[in-house]
């Protein structure tokens, strides 16, 4: 018998090699995106996305409080170039930024973030030697009379002193690397780089049922009513052949609820499509005629175990588990039970 091979197709591009694919629109919704990662991490209480005509300097900011008094927030600026970022093609950003300062457009940030995918080893240097940095744009706008091109402003005395005296330590270097690694934290990761973080440990199962777990508990309890023709009214009363049988739908139960928080934080929707795929994939097991509901649990668990749902994203990061526990999720919200109602 010979066996065929195909070729598993490329690779999928790392999200430093999807940055390359950017445009200037992009790389600034991303700048956003990070921007606001922060902010739902407690950094700001709220960023706003200015780039574009009437922006002066700023394409986003993240404030730490409502007003912004000076130091009081945060600007990135985005520069997407297909090369790499020199201090020439910057110098008119810095100009237009220094100008709306002396002018009071705005008051002065705690940090002016450069964001550029590629930023070249000069401006580097000039970002960490805040003093050179200063003397070589006050002598840019010398030669260069005030005229940067896209920014024409004239160095009076007064607004030479104002930059004499102005703190350069507020210019900082974001790399793309920092960035991508504040996005891994967002919901929009898998959105924008169909890469999705590690899993968290799941939640640890408390001894004493929670309330989030009733429904899916009751429908437990009749199974073993119904199995020994007794009424439990207490959980205590459980009998002892089952206890160990309890325990482990409970596991399965909290095993799903780590992907549910999961999903919830990072991929919101994704477990409630896993859910609908998982019910559909049960059907016939659960509406097959059993001799008893512990024989239908038993038996749509092992349907569930053996799911292929590759094409939830979350199928990259199920566990054992999982799977037989999004049952008792979907037992939980009443969408199915193990004991038939006419029985």
């Amino acid at each position: 018998m010979s066996t065929t091979f195909y070729h598993p197709g490329p690779e999928q591009p790392t999200p430093e090699q999807r940055l390359l694919l950017f445009d200037a629109e992009m790389w600034e919704s991303f700048i956003e995106q990070c921007a606001r990662q922060l902010q739902a991490e407690g950094k700001y209480i709220h960023v706003h996305r200015l780039g574009g005509a009437g922006d002066k300097g700023r394409d986003v900011c993240g404030y730490l409080q409502e007003l912004p008094k000076e130091s009081t927030w945060d600007l990135y600026q985005g520069k997407y170039y297909g090369g790499t970022l020199s201090p020439s093609a910057f110098a008119p950003d810095i100009a237009k930024f220094l100008w709306y300062i002396f002018s009071e457009e705005y008051t002065r940030p705690s940090n002016y973030f450069v964001c550029a995918l590629k930023v070249g080893p000069l401006l580097l240097d000039y970002t960490l030697n805040p003093d050179r940095f200063k003397a070589w744009i006050l002598e840019e706008w010398k030669q260069k009379s005030g005229n940067f091109v896209t920014f024409k402003k004239e160095l009076t005395p007064e607004f030479e002193s104002f930059i004499q005296d102005f703190p350069f330590e507020v210019f900082k270097v974001m790399p793309s690397a920092e960035l991508l690694e504040i996005h891994s934290r967002s919901k929009r990761h898998w959105e924008m780089f169909g890469v999705l973080p590690a899993r968290l440990p799941d939640p640890v199962m408390p001894e004493t049922p929670d309330t989030s777990e009733h429904q899916f508990i009751k429908s437990l309890v009749e199974v073993y009513q119904e199995i020994d023709q007794i009424d439990l009214s207490f959980l205590a009363d459980i009998p002892k052949k089952y206890q160990k049988h309890f325990k482990a739908q409970r596991m399965l139960f909290y095993s799903a609820e780590g992907l549910n928080r999961f999903s919830r934080d990072k991929l919101p929707g994704a477990f409630d499509d896993l859910k609908n795929q998982v019910e559909v994939g049960i059907g016939n097991s659960l509406s097959y005629p059993h001799a008893n509901g512990l024989a239908r649990l038993k038996d749509v668990l092992d349907t569930a175990n053996g799911l292929q749902v590759t094409a939830n994203p979350l199928s990259v990061r199920l566990q054992a588990g999982d799977l037989g526990g999004t049952c008792h999720h979907l037992a939980n919200q009443g969408r199915i039970k193990w004991v038939d109602e006419d029985e």
